[in-house]
C-alpha cells in the first residue's frame, strides 16, 4: 500500500471518529440515548429523525453535512483500502524482481531460520569486505548449502552457482514460480 493511501485512511479514520463523536454528543444533548461502543447505526437513524423534526435550517444543514460525511467515510475507507492493498501474487513477483537484481559473490559463513523475519531461510555471507545476511529465493538451495561453500550470482541472471571442493552446482529460479504475470 502506498504512503498516500495510508495517510488518506488515517485522515478519514480521524475525521469519521470526530464526526461520529460530535453526532453522539449532540444527540445526547437533545435527549436521545447513545452508546460509545454499540448502536452506532441507531445514531444515524436518530440524526435523520432530528432532520425531520427540526425547523431550524442551521441544524438541518449541520446534520445533513455530518450524515453525508460519515456515509462518505464509511464508503471511502474500504474502497481506498481494497484498491491499494497489494496482492500476495504481486508481492511474490516483487520478491522475484528483487532477486533478479541481486548480485553476490561470497562465502557462506552460516545459515539459519530467521524467526524475527517470518522464519525466512537466511544466509550469513562474507564477501571479504563485510558480512551480510541474505534471504533464500531458491527452494532447494538452503538444504544443499554448507558453511564455507562459495556462491555467485550475477545481477539480471536467474542462475545462482554454488562452488564446493572444486565442484560447482547451478540453481535456477523460474519466473513462472514467482510471477503470474
Amino acid at each position: 500500500m502506498n504512503g498516500f493511501a495510508i495517510l488518506a485512511l488515517i485522515f478519514l479514520a480521524v475525521v469519521g471518529n470526530l464526526l461520529w463523536f460530535w453526532l453522539k454528543n449532540d444527540l445526547q444533548q437533545l435527549g436521545y440515548e447513545t452508546h460509545f461502543f454499540r448502536g452506532h447505526f441507531n445514531d444515524l437513524s436518530n440524526a435523520l429523525e432530528v432532520i425531520k423534526k427540526t425547523d431550524d435550517p442551521r441544524t438541518k444543514r449541520a446534520y445533513r453535512n455530518v450524515l453525508f460525511s460519515i456515509v462518505a467515510v464509511i464508503i471511502f475507507m474500504p474502497t481506498i483500502f481494497f484498491t491499494n492493498m497489494s496482492t500476495i501474487g504481486s508481492h511474490r513477483c516483487k520478491r522475484f524482481n528483487d532477486y533478479l537484481e541481486y548480485q553476490v559473490q561470497a562465502v557462506i559463513e552460516s545459515k539459519f531460520i530467521n524467526s524475527y523475519n517470518h522464519n525466512v531461510q537466511t544466509l550469513n555471507l562474507n564477501n571479504g569486505k563485510r558480512e551480510t545476511q541474505s534471504p533464500i529465493f531458491v527452494t532447494e538451495l538452503y538444504d544443499y548449502l554448507q558453511p564455507n561453500d562459495s556462491i555467485s550470482k550475477i545481477s539480471g541472471n536467474t542462475e545462482l552457482t554454488v562452488y564446493r571442493n572444486g565442484n560447482e552446482r547451478t540453481f535456477n529460479v523460474e519466473r513462472t514460480d514467482w510471477c503470474n504475470e
